[in-house]
């Protein structure tokens, strides 16, 4: 079972959000180091949660920089005649094996950062919840969506011909 990656441009995408989620994190960052240099009663704790802030931006650095890499290399995705098998993660692998006939809706989205790069997002509506298959070269996720359309309704279709009436 060979699994498809992703579009390359993924890595580009994953780390803007990054990076501006860094950006975000700073900014209150800043705003709790300027916080704490006016109340005096914190002094002795100033450099406890000066080092605090600090680890949690050297986290987000290395989340910007080597994660991306890593989860793009782990990232993929297979698609059977009665199922598909998304695997991803970063740290934890997880295998969801998604049986075709359990698909409600098929959602085909994009955010701003992709929509910028060009990648679509394939949402799979299921009861028990929704599944993506992310940072697709539209010309892919179209042609996911009309290719698990047409098997859904294919064993819709079967499956109400073999049901007694």
């Amino acid at each position: 079972m060979e699994y498809k990656k992703l579009d390359k441009k993924a890595i580009t995408s994953w780390r803007i959000g990054r990076l501006i989620s860094l950006a975000v994190m700073l900014l209150i960052f800043t705003g709790i180091a300027a916080g704490l240099s006016f109340w005096h009663e914190a002094e002795p704790y100033r450099w406890i949660a000066y080092f605090i802030l600090g680890m949690l931006t050297v986290y987000k650095l290395v989340g910007l920089f080597l994660y991306p890499q890593i989860e793009y290399r782990q990232w993929g995705y297979y698609i059977t005649e009665d199922k598909v098998d998304i695997r991803h993660g970063l740290f934890f692998i997880t295998n969801t094996i998604i049986p075709i006939i359990r698909i409600q809706h098929i959602t085909v989205s994009q955010g701003p950062i992709n929509r910028k790069l060009g990648l679509y997002d394939v949402e799979l509506s299921l009861a028990s919840g929704s599944f993506e298959i992310e940072c697709l070269s539209k010309k892919t996720a179209d042609e996911i969506s009309e290719n698990l359309k047409a098997k859904l309704y294919t064993r819709l279709s079967r499956r109400e011909m073999e049901e007694p009436r």
